[in-house]
């Protein structure tokens, strides 16, 4: 018999990998974090009884150690994704990733949480809601204040 932390590796592994991949631009380092994401709900005891409950801390827990390790980065350039790109695709996919790190470490967690997933994993306000348990309202907030902010950035430290 399977347990509800296989099912829950089985069916949100890929899709918790592929968010970090596309959130850190590495596909090893995507790996990492999706599997920390698993030890550390095989740690707390988390079972998957409450589907909604265990997809939010799952989701959470690996948006949160993403953006760590965004923050933990200096300026240098990701590692190779292995991926073709032209040149002018490769750089301007660095010059946003170096951007999203910049702006990382100078961001709160709450509100680059809740962009992330709505601008790069492209959930709506209401899932987001339910990720972060807290109400649309308070999303709408986060990704307003964000927004203003990050326009403050970039007028203070460049593009």
């Amino acid at each position: 018999m399977v347990t509800d932390l296989q099912s829950a590796y089985l069916r949100y592994f890929p899709l918790i990998r592929e968010k970090c991949r596309r959130m850190l631009g590495d596909s090893d380092e995507a790996e990492d974090v999706a599997q920390e994401t698993f030890i550390r709900m095989w740690r707390t005891g988390l079972r998957a009884k409450d589907a909604r409950h265990a997809t939010a801390w799952i989701y959470r827990t690996s948006t949160n150690l993403a953006v760590d390790r965004l923050r933990q980065r200096r300026s240098t350039p990701p590692r190779s994704s292995g991926e073709l790109m032209d040149e002018r695709s490769a750089e301007a996919t660095l010059r946003r990733r170096q951007e999203l790190e910049a702006y990382a470490r100078h961001l709160p967690a709450d509100a680059l949480e809740a962009a992330l997933m709505n601008r790069l994993d492209g959930l709506t306000q209401q899932e987001i809601a339910e990720v972060l348990q807290v109400s649309e309202r308070t999303v709408r907030r986060l990704l307003q204040r964000l927004d203003a902010q990050v326009e403050h950035l970039r007028r203070t430290l460049g593009p």
